[in-house]
């Protein structure tokens, strides 16, 4: 059983063409009352690690709060694509953000999500220049599709956090709503050896995907 419990956050300011994210259900829970749900969880389930994920959870007012009343009681990470985080960013306590750039060219941005990447960029930015400050790790994660983010997109975005050698992830992207295939593992390793040209820390979905799958559960 996984030491992990991911949290769904509802609703999303991107509209990202592959996203996997169909939420069945979803309550309107005071952050209270949703941590005491997820610390008897933890008990019970033997949990030490929490994703806060969505959607995208910049968007919760309350995100802030939860995370305060996680500190110190589980290992919690925060994806998001960035665009709300410099928002909250002073207030957060968290042990590591992951930052999602869906593309560096802001065209394609804009055709994969229906927005701007500018405010995207703004956050790796602040995140690389303040790196050592932030009390927190941080990674950034591009989903590689054959065809629309291919090795020339996933060099300029490994160039670009390359200024302050940041941590990057590349994801295999899964067919779904969008019409591209799965990456081959021959283009993931090429994708990793192009970014390491930049970056001293590359991993990809081919090093991750055996992992354990454990309940779903609808709070």
């Amino acid at each position: 059983m996984s030491d992990k419990i991911t949290l769904l956050t509802y609703g999303c300011n991107f509209k990202c063409k592959y996203c996997f994210f169909k939420p069945l259900a979803y309550k309107n829970l005071p952050i209270k009352e949703l941590y005491k749900i997820i610390y008897n969880m933890m008990g019970e389930y033997e949990l030490s690690r929490i994703m806060i994920a969505g959607g995208e959870p910049t968007l919760q007012e309350d995100l802030p709060g939860l995370t305060k009343l996680l500190d110190g009681k589980f290992y919690t990470i925060l994806s998001t694509n960035g665009s709300h985080l410099l928002k909250i960013i002073d207030e957060l306590k968290v042990n590591e953000v992951h930052v999602s750039l869906k593309a560096f060219n802001d065209k394609k941005h804009k055709i994969l999500t229906s927005k701007s990447n500018n405010s995207t960029l703004e956050a790796i930015e602040y995140l690389g220049e303040n790196k050592e400050d932030l009390g927190f790790k941080v990674e950034i994660s591009t989903v590689l599709i054959p065809n629309i983010i291919e090795i020339s997109e996933i060099d300029k975005i490994a160039k670009f956090i390359g200024e302050w050698d940041l941590p990057y992830h590349i994801i295999a992207h899964v067919p779904s709503k969008l019409k591209a295939p799965r990456p081959t593992k021959k283009l993931i390793e090429e994708a990793k050896k192009t970014s390491k040209k930049y970056l001293s820390k590359v991993s990809t979905s081919l090093e991750s995907r055996k992992h354990i799958k454990g309940e779903k559960i609808i709070i």
